[in-house]
């Protein structure tokens, strides 16, 4: 037997054991299952029909509660309003005009104010000023409304009652201001209409009105019908048998289903959390929800449901046997020239021309066709074209090598004669006298950024003292660094002071400087003998006068914008006096911008502590201090923002020294 003999067998083997499986599952499984489903469906209906008529009997107390919730709020919003109207001088006809436009938005229906007699004086409806506790009828204005105005009590809810042909409710609560009462009304005729259709009778009509089931009907516990509705007439009442099996049904057991006439009728039982203030008065309570739905003869759609199941059978039966036929006599073709080209491209002589029938059709078979010819044909051609690109890859990296090479070593160049220019210039020794103790250092970063510091003698009793930070890195940097300080240094003569320094610095950067950088700097002439700092600032932070008690103060707070940004910019000079033992401590922003490896920068409150905590030292040893104190905060994660610049100058001169040189 051959292969299509053995398909066409099979297939159609299975679809006749497929149909002969569908029918007689069918047959077993359809009426069983429309039976289910009609007596959940009304096991439902019955249970929901239970529940809400169960939880309609405490609707009315809980809407009463919460319009009783819901009055005494607005009427104490209406007392706190009224309160501000009056301390904010109204007149109270603008305020009875406030109170209409209230009432009208969707507040209370009346709202009553009154002085502290009872008279209500405010108040949304026209008419004259009526006097709390007159109306002997139980109206709005009720004696019991009086004692608010003591505060005895310091709320009174009302039942409601019918005022000028309305059904009213009102509440009221005692003044916050000064003694009064303060009512307010709500109108229950919507409320009414709300209660009736949430009732027993709405919860029927509701359940009817879905066409889900013929009939429902709320009974009490003697099997009097409390409340009914049928989609059909006729359909509108029960048996005797009903009836008996409702008054049987036990009260806390569930969901009976009995057949009854053309229907299935399903009986519920009713279960109350409480006795309730209707079966306190006595009152009829529903205690059995029926509801009866349609209850076709499972047997007819059982016979109408196999009769399509055997149609179906016979057609997917001749359909399949036709399509084995054809699905053989089609896809054994390509099938059988795909092995013939697996044997020639095992063998070595695989010729592509004999696909190409196969490589023709449209489906999986004309798609693997094309995709193994195409592999077959690729395969030497994709060997030779990797070769050639491992050649060209490996050129490639070569080259990149190569370059990469050249721009580290120009950089590294370029790092290293910036690095000279800035070591440099820097002073190579600083001033040493009995009166004064200096000390710079530098800690070079990872990339030259032209920061420097500098000490200029400019007399016998004057030194000049300078801090200053360079934008970018590299050549250009150590170029700015140069003009910076050169302009510095030219204007730097007796009697100038660091305001025309800067001037004359950012005038020079600002003409001459052939990149578009700038440069912060902080300048200083120091008095030795009366021991008088002049300094200005040109946009640079991290100077700071440390006192003798390790107070902190920093003096950023003259001077002017940073060199080079604007010209003509002006700067402002300030005067500090160092005593004995004070220090003035400057750095660049190398030492404020370092950051942890949360990037949190080392910042001026970090560099106070540290000044505070160095009290008594040599200016050395300070400046050693700060400078572990960065380290330890940049740790091994954090980074150093460039170059770490300080410039420490400590007054050593005594006290009565100092008198006697001035």
């Amino acid at each position: 037997m051959t292969f299509q003999q053995r398909l066409i067998l099979l297939v159609t083997g299975l679809v006749l054991l497929a149909v002969a499986a569908v029918t007689t599952t069918m047959a077993w499984t359809t009426r069983a299952a429309l039976t289910e489903r009609i007596e959940t469906e009304a096991r439902l209906a019955a249970g929901l029909l239970a529940r809400g008529a169960a939880q309609s009997r405490d609707i009315p107390q809980d809407v009463d509660a919460l319009l009783s919730e819901r009055l005494l709020s607005e009427a104490t919003l209406t007392a706190h309003l009224v309160a501000l109207a009056e301390t904010a001088k109204m007149a109270p006809r603008a305020i009875n005009d406030r109170l209409k436009q209230i009432a009208e938005a969707g507040g209370p229906d009346e709202m009553w104010i009154t002085d502290n007699r009872g008279r209500a004086y405010l108040h949304n409806l026209p008419g004259s000023d009526p006097l709390f506790g007159q109306d002997a009828k139980g109206g709005p204005r009720h004696g019991a409304y009086v004692g608010l105005l003591n505060r005895s009590p310091a709320s009174v809810v009302s039942e409601p009652a019918m005022e000028n042909g309305k059904l009213m409710k009102f509440a009221g609560v005692a003044g916050v201001d000064k003694p009064r009462i303060v009512q307010v009304g709500a109108d229950l005729r919507r409320l009414g209409d709300l209660l009736r259709k949430s009732g027993a009778e709405g919860l029927v009509d509701g359940l009817i009105a879905t066409r889900a089931v013929e009939a429902a009907w709320l009974l009490d516990r003697d099997g009097r019908v409390l409340a009914r509705g049928a989609v059909l007439a006729d359909g509108a009442s029960l048996s005797d048998a009903d009836t008996a099996a409702a008054k049987a049904l036990p009260p806390g057991g569930d969901v009976a289903v009995r057949v009854s006439g053309n229907g299935l009728l399903a009986l519920a039982p009713i279960k109350y959390a409480g006795p309730g203030p209707a079966a306190a008065s006595g009152a009829a309570l529903p205690t059995v929800a029926a509801v009866r739905v349609a209850y076709t003869d499972p047997g007819a759609m059982l016979s109408r449901q196999l009769k399509i199941g055997g149609l179906v059978g016979i057609f997917v039966l001749a359909l399949g046997v036709y399509a084995c036929l054809r699905f053989a006599r089609d896809q054994m073709a390509p099938v059988e020239r795909l092995s013939e080209a697996v044997k020639a491209v095992e063998a070595g002589r695989f010729n592509p021309l004999t696909l190409n029938e196969a490589a023709d059709r449209d489906d999986e078979f004309g798609r693997l066709s094309r995709v193994f010819r195409r592999m077959a044909m690729e395969a030497n051609a994709r060997e030779e074209t990797l070769d050639a690109q491992l050649v060209m890859r490996g050129a490639e990296l070569e080259t990149k090598s190569e370059k990469l090479a050249a721009a580290e070593q120009l950089i590294e160049e370029e790092q290293r004669a910036a690095r000279d220019v800035q070591s440099g210039l820097l002073p190579r020794q600083l001033p040493v006298s009995r009166d004064s103790q200096f000390y710079g250092i530098l800690v070079p970063g990872h990339a030259v950024s032209g920061d420097f510091y500098d000490v200029v003698e400019l007399d016998e009793r004057h030194s000049l003292l300078v801090a200053a930070g360079v934008s970018g890195g590299g050549v250009p940097a150590a170029f700015l660094m140069l003009m910076v300080r050169g302009a510095i240094r030219e204007a730097a003569r007796p009697g100038v002071g660091p305001a025309a320094i800067l001037t004359h610095a950012n005038e020079r950067l600002c003409g001459e400087s052939p990149f578009n950088g700038f440069a912060t700097a902080f300048v200083a002439v120091y008095d030795r003998a009366a021991g008088t700092l002049v300094h200005a600032s040109a946009g640079h932070r991290g100077a700071a006068r440390v006192a003798t008690d390790g107070a902190v103060q920093f003096l950023s707070e003259a001077g002017g914008q940073p060199l080079g940004v604007r010209r003509g910019a002006p700067y402002s000079e300030a005067t500090a006096l160092l005593t004995q033992d004070e220090t003035l401590f400057l750095c660049t922003d190398g030492v404020l911008h370092s950051v942890d490896g949360h990037r949190e920068p080392f910042g001026e409150a970090r560099l106070a502590a540290a000044l505070a905590h160095s009290r008594g030292m040599s200016a050395r040893d300070r400046t050693e201090m700060v400078l572990r104190t960065v380290q330890a905060h940049v740790g091994a994660d954090g980074i150093l923002a460039g170059d770490l610049v300080c410039l420490v100058m400590r007054r050593l001169l005594p006290v009565t020294e100092t008198a006697e040189a001035v």
